[in-house]
């Protein structure tokens, strides 16, 4: 039995049309920073770490916070992390994965560049009981940097930037105020 033309293209517009709804509600608003090639200053992101698996319960300190920082100067843009990983169930000693942190750069008219980061430090923090593994996991801090040539990515007329999954737009005119709605050159989720 086949069916109607009409009832498979009805059919696509709605799957096509909840798919859109659904990746724009998945895209991560962008924050309002100043400049930081303008400003001078860094601009800061401190999120939540992802301890897979783990609530505060069941680990042996809490929270666990991430920060990314991102420096920019006309020669050069920065990426510094401080990010924390849990262990392998069962693995002794420091990850030895992911030596490295990989950024994609862009601007607002999709120009950019890769920063790979390598990883200047790492150190056991905590540990968590891992329900789905039952055992106990480690969870280390582990620091990243590198840097690329600005290359223009980061002008004075630059609208935004996009550094890995976090992006920020940059206000027109005047710089943003501490304690306005915009936050200024830190920014927190």
């Amino acid at each position: 039995m086949r069916t109607p033309l009409a009832a498979v293209l009805v059919a696509a517009i709605f799957a096509t049309s909840a798919c859109t709804a659904m990746m724009h509600a998945m895209t991560p608003k962008p924050r309002i920073v100043d400049n930081p090639l303008l400003s001078g200053q860094p601009i800061e992101l401190t999120k939540s770490g992802d301890v897979s698996g783990a609530s505060e319960a069941d680990c042996s300190i809490w929270p666990f916070e991430d920060k990314l920082t991102v420096s920019v100067s006309t020669a050069e843009i920065c990426v510094e992390q401080h990010k924390h990983i849990t262990a392998s169930s069962g693995w002794v000693g420091e990850p030895t994965s992911n030596r490295s942190e990989g950024f994609r750069i862009a601007n607002d008219a999709g120009e950019g560049g890769y920063i790979n980061a390598t990883k200047g430090h790492a150190a056991k923090v905590g540990s968590c009981f891992n329900r789905g593994y039952n055992a106990q996991t480690a969870i280390w801090a582990v620091d990243y940097k590198g840097c690329a040539p600005n290359n223009a990515t980061v002008t004075a007329a630059t609208k935004s930037l996009t550094v890995g999954d976090e992006s920020w737009t940059f206000p027109a005119g005047a710089p943003v105020e501490a304690g306005s709605a915009a936050p200024g050159a830190t920014a927190s989720n």
